[in-house]
Order: structure tokens, then C-alpha cells, then sequence
């Protein structure tokens, strides 16, 4: 049970400085590249119909970040007033069982006479008129994204607070513009958790997400899914941002993808 409650506690520790720092940690004044208000209502409301995309914006802009909070807490209202409802109509039947059943025979002879009338009303029925339109061309289907495996060390790096310099520039290592199925190795008796990932060039954020470290076989690794078709190739910084503050800083240099960086190890 203690062990339960511990988690639990850690848990939301987890998620409150997940939703805090998205919430403040990409500003984006000028609202360059967001979705319609409808795109983020759809998310919040119909999350299987909305688009993926919509989902990645989020991770990376405080803005929108925010109204999609603001819709879920929306959504809880809705549900809530609906539930609250549903309650005072099921205590108002049990203590009126009489008039409720009354009400509920009317209701059904109501819509048993609406239906008759219908039917007595319903127009003949009219053979379907044929068309001679050509067949629409089949929608193409959008090609299945491949994530290439590519591993950075970092474990050789020092850890840094704040805005502190590190003692030492780490060399700078070479990364594809290409979809990777990204796996950083973190220094030795790093913690597990919530880690914030950034692909920087100055004060400027060229990419950005939130992914999980795990313990497997005494390293610390995280894994996630990083593309980078759409940076220009150059210098930039990879900053790996722990929920305590720490962070590491890997010097990085984007180059056009080819098969033996590809297959580059740690």
C-alpha cells in the first residue's frame, strides 16, 4: 500500500512539471505554424479523429498548450453537469415512481403516434436515378514513416544547473537530417523519469520533446522517435533537461543523411 501511495505521489509529481513546463517553456508569441482552434477542440473532444500533428505541435508550443488545457477542463465540466443530471432524474423517479411511469407511457404514445403518421404520409417509393459518373480515383495512402536507429553516448557528459557553462566543450558529434529512432545513452547513475529534449541554435528551439529515461542493464537510456528532414543543416546544441533542472548540453552538427552515418554506434 505505501509503495502504491509513493508512486501514485511521484506520478503526479511527474505530471504536474510535465504540464507546468509545457505550459510555459515554449512561448510562441507570433503563433507561427499553429492549428485552427477547431483542430485542438477536435483533440480535446475527439481524440481519435484528430491528426497527429496536432499532437507534436503541442509538445512544442505553450500557446496552444494551454487552450488545449483549457478545453479538456471544458470537456470535465460538460461530463460533470451531465452526470449531476442524470442523478437528480434517477432521485426525482425513485421518489415519485407513480408519475415517472406515467410520464415515460406518454412518451412512448407520443412517439408511436408520430411514427404512424409518418407513415401514412411517406411518399411512393421512387426507383434511384442512374448516373454515369465516372468511379473517383483511389486516394493515395500515405507511406509509412521508417525511424532509422541511431545511438548517441552522452555519457560522457557533465551534468549543468541553470545557465552554468560546462567545464569542458564535448567534442561535437555528427547527426543525419533524417527520421530516427533516436537512443541516448546518459552519464552513469543517472536518474529514471521525465527528461525534456531540445535541439537549440542560439535562443532559437528548432525541435523539441518529452520522453522518459529508463534503466536497462546500469545505463540510463531514453528513447524516442526524432525527425530532423525539416533542419537546416549545421551547428546546434542538443540540450537533455531532467524534471530536477539539470541538464546536459552535446554539441551536435546536422549533416545530410548517408548509409554509413546511418549506421553510426555509440
Amino acid at each position: 500500500m505505501k509503495d502504491r501511495r509513493a508512486f501514485k505521489k511521484k506520478e503526479r509529481a511527474l505530471l504536474d512539471f510535465a504540464r507546468s513546463y509545457l505550459s510555459e517553456g515554449f512561448p510562441n508569441p507570433d503563433r507561427e505554424g499553429c492549428p485552427p482552434d477547431d483542430a485542438l477542440r477536435s483533440l480535446a473532444f475527439n481524440p481519435r479523429s484528430s491528426q497527429l500533428e496536432v499532437t507534436e505541435h503541442l509538445a512544442a508550443c505553450s500557446p496552444c498548450f494551454r487552450r488545449y488545457s483549457e478545453l479538456l477542463a471544458e470537456l470535465k465540466a460538460q461530463r460533470q453537469s451531465a452526470e449531476l443530471s442524470l442523478l437528480r432524474i434517477s432521485g426525482w423517479s425513485k421518489a415519485h415512481p407513480i408519475l415517472a411511469g406515467t410520464v415515460l407511457a406518454c412518451a412512448l404514445f407520443i412517439a408511436i403516434g408520430v411514427g404512424l403518421l409518418l407513415r401514412g404520409i411517406r411518399q411512393p417509393t421512387v426507383p434511384p436515378v442512374e448516373t454515369k459518373r465516372k468511379p473517383a480515383p483511389a486516394e493515395p495512402l500515405n507511406p509509412t514513416v521508417a525511424y532509422t536507429p541511431f545511438n548517441l553516448d552522452l555519457s560522457a557528459l557533465s551534468r549543468v544547473r541553470g545557465a552554468e557553462p560546462s567545464e569542458s566543450e564535448p567534442r561535437r558529434l555528427a547527426v543525419p537530417d533524417s527520421t530516427l529512432d533516436l537512443t541516448l545513452t546518459l552519464p552513469l547513475a543517472s536518474r529514471e523519469g521525465a527528461y525534456n529534449l531540445k535541439l537549440t541554435s542560439e535562443d532559437q528551439i528548432l525541435w523539441s520533446k518529452f520522453a522518459v529515461a529508463h534503466l536497462q542493464k546500469g545505463k540510463t537510456l531514453i528513447r524516442v522517435n526524432a525527425d530532423f528532414r525539416q533542419i537546416p543543416t549545421g551547428n546546434y546544441n542538443l540540450e537533455v533537461q531532467s524534471s530536477t533542472g539539470t541538464r546536459l548540453i552535446q554539441p551536435i552538427s546536422i549533416q545530410a543523411a548517408s548509409p554509413r552515418r546511418l549506421e553510426q554506434k555509440p
